[in-house]
């Protein structure tokens, strides 16, 4: 982690405690952790993941089910964003501070990888249009097998 990255983690949760606070909500260290594991994250995590992730780094006794409030909280609140690839488990990233993209999953490791086209965006805006729809938000999952398993 980069002091550039600690830091722009830092100002998050800064603002992140006042909204909250702000909106009545309680804030605890078991959120604090989730979020930093989920920012400093280069994949998607499950919430098994996250969970492991937080017992390892912090060591703390944390429940799964903890883990699924917060995460349905940060859910509900826009900061992150959840994923299901098609297997039942749901996977989640941090969306604060990142561009809209959209998601290529292999079928057979399960491999994501994030994309963002500016055609494809262009041609939904007028496929909604065309349908007499106003684009507000979008989720593309594009499934298939990626090169290191199509070689095996």
């Amino acid at each position: 982690m980069s002091s550039l990255e600690n830091k722009k983690f830092d100002i998050f949760m800064k603002n992140f405690r006042t909204q909250i606070s702000k909106l009545g909500f309680k804030n605890t260290i078991q959120k604090d952790y989730i979020l930093k594991i989920l920012f400093f994250s280069k994949k998607h995590l499950s919430a098994e993941e996250i969970t492991k992730e937080i017992q390892k780094e912090f060591n703390l006794d944390i429940g799964i089910a903890t883990v699924y409030r917060g995460l349905s909280f940060f859910e509900q609140m826009g900061i992150i964003n959840s994923l299901d690839i098609g297997d039942g488990i749901k996977r989640f990233e941090f969306k604060v501070d990142k561009t809209h993209h959209d998601h290529l999953v292999c079928i057979k490791c399960n491999k994501i990888i994030e994309f963002n086209d500016d055609f494809i965006e262009l041609n939904q805006i007028k496929i909604a249009e065309k349908n007499g729809f106003i684009l507000k938000d979008h989720i593309m999952t594009i499934y298939g097998i990626c090169t290191e398993c199509d070689k095996n």
